[in-house]
C-alpha cells in the first residue's frame, strides 16, 4: 500500500512537472522573432524592386512566420508588442505596395491604350505603305512607346501581349 502511494504521488509530481515544463526556450523566441522581422525586411525590399509580387506566397509565409512565433510567445508566456510591430508594419508594405502595383496596372493600360488610339487615327486601314519608326509619332505616343518598352519585364500579360501584338502590327506596315 504504501508503495502504491509512493507511486501514485510521483506519477502526480512527474505529471505536474512535464505540465509545466516550456516546449521551447528563449533561443527559440528570438530566432523566431529574427526571422519575422527579417522576413518583412525582405518583403520591404521585394516590393521595392517592381510592381508585380504573387501576394498569397508572400502572405502565407508571413502567416506561417507569425503563428510560429506566436506559438512561442505564448509557450514562454512572454508578453511584448514585437510580433505586433511587425505585422503593422507588413501590413503597411503590402498595403502601400499593392496601390502601387495598381496604379502601374493603371498607367500601363494608359500607355497601350494611347498606342493603340494613335494606330487606330494614323495608319491601321489607312493603306499607307509608310515604315514606321518613332520618329513618325508623336511626342505622347513615343513616350508611352518608350514607357512600356522600359518596362516590359514588369507588365502584367494582358498589356504585355497587347503590345507585342501592337509591335507585329507596326512591322507588317
Amino acid at each position: 500500500m504504501k508503495t502504491k502511494a509512493t507511486l501514485l504521488i510521483g506519477t502526480a509530481l512527474i505529471a505536474t512537472f512535464s505540465c509545466n515544463t516550456k516546449n521551447y526556450t528563449e533561443q527559440d523566441r528570438t530566432l523566431a522573432t529574427q526571422n519575422l522581422e527579417n522576413y518583412v525586411d525582405s518583403v520591404k525590399n521585394i516590393v521595392a524592386m517592381g510592381p508585380r509580387h504573387d501576394w498569397n506566397r508572400i502572405e502565407n509565409r508571413f502567416d506561417s512566420l507569425e503563428n510560429r512565433a506566436e506559438k512561442i510567445y505564448n509557450d514562454l508566456e512572454v508578453e511584448d508588442n514585437t510580433l505586433e510591430m511587425a505585422e503593422e508594419e507588413f501590413e503597411m508594405i503590402i498595403e502601400n505596395a499593392k496601390r502601387d502595383e495598381e496604379n502601374f496596372e493603371r498607367t500601363a493600360e494608359m500607355h497601350m491604350k494611347n498606342l493603340n488610339t494613335w494606330w487606330e487615327t494614323n495608319f491601321k486601314n489607312d493603306g499607307r505603305n509608310v515604315k514606321i519608326t518613332t520618329d513618325n509619332m508623336d511626342a505622347e505616343t513615343k513616350e508611352s512607346w518608350n514607357w512600356l518598352e522600359a518596362n516590359m519585364e514588369k507588365l502584367g500579360d494582358n498589356i504585355k501581349n497587347s503590345y507585342n501584338r501592337f509591335k507585329d502590327d507596326i512591322s507588317k506596315i
